[in-house]
């Protein structure tokens, strides 16, 4: 008998040692440390790492739960805070309140495509070529784009903050009409990149498009 027949029959009798226990601590394995230990010690050994890597999975887990909660309640506030808007200004000072109150974000704006300057509210409209024109590279239909802005982008975008920055941009649209952009931005020249996740500025976005039909009739 040799060592493949020795491994072919404990595969096939995987309960072996369970019936000849005494066995166990005759079996000697070599430690990385040059010492030799028994099978039980080796075994105990590795239960305890697979028991260590077990508690740290529960523990992410846990971890991603909380922040998935957390993300869940600041998403249905900023839901339950724009809701009341019945004007463009109300809907504009409390998405920019939501954005800056509850996910902390340090610069925010809400761009309306329009080739008019005249307008019954305070609420920046720009042409859509223009916002094209020098942010074209994140503008991106159904998706958000973020990167590194020029100070002077970076103020078109967020007026008022010549800095060089970072900004992640959604389209807002509806039926596939382009109504304007919602920004957000930080001094950070690398916060906002292209493996940051953009799931609730485009959720956001979405939002915003429903309530701007209702309240602007775009």
């Amino acid at each position: 008998m040799d060592e493949d027949d020795i491994r072919d029959f404990l595969v096939q009798n995987p309960d072996y040692f369970q019936k000849n226990p005494e066995l166990l601590g005759l079996i000697q394995i070599p430690h990385s440390t040059g010492a030799a230990v028994s099978l039980v010690e080796r075994q105990v050994s590795v239960l305890r790492d697979r028991n260590v890597d077990l508690r740290h999975r529960l523990r992410d887990l846990g971890s991603t739960a909380k922040d998935n909660d957390q993300m869940f309640a600041d998403t249905r506030e900023l839901v339950l805070g724009l809701l009341p808007a019945k004007t463009l200004d109300e809907l504009h000072d409390a998405l920019i309140k939501v954005l800056r109150d509850v996910f902390d974000i340090e610069y925010a704006s809400l761009t309306l495509f329009n080739d008019s300057d005249e307008a019954p509210d305070s609420v920046r409209r720009v042409p859509e070529s223009q916002l094209k024109g020098k942010l074209g590279s994140l503008l991106v239909h159904g998706t958000a784009g973020c990167g590194a802005l020029r100070a002077e982008d970076f103020e078109f975008l967020f007026p008022g903050a010549r800095i060089v920055g970072s900004a992640a941009i959604a389209v807002i649209e509806s039926d596939g009409k382009a109504l304007g952009a919602l920004a957000v931005g930080s001094s950070n020249a690398s916060h906002y990149d292209g493996d940051m996740g953009t799931l609730f500025l485009e959720f956001a976005a979405e939002v915003i498009a429903g309530l701007l039909v209702r309240i602007d009739g775009s």
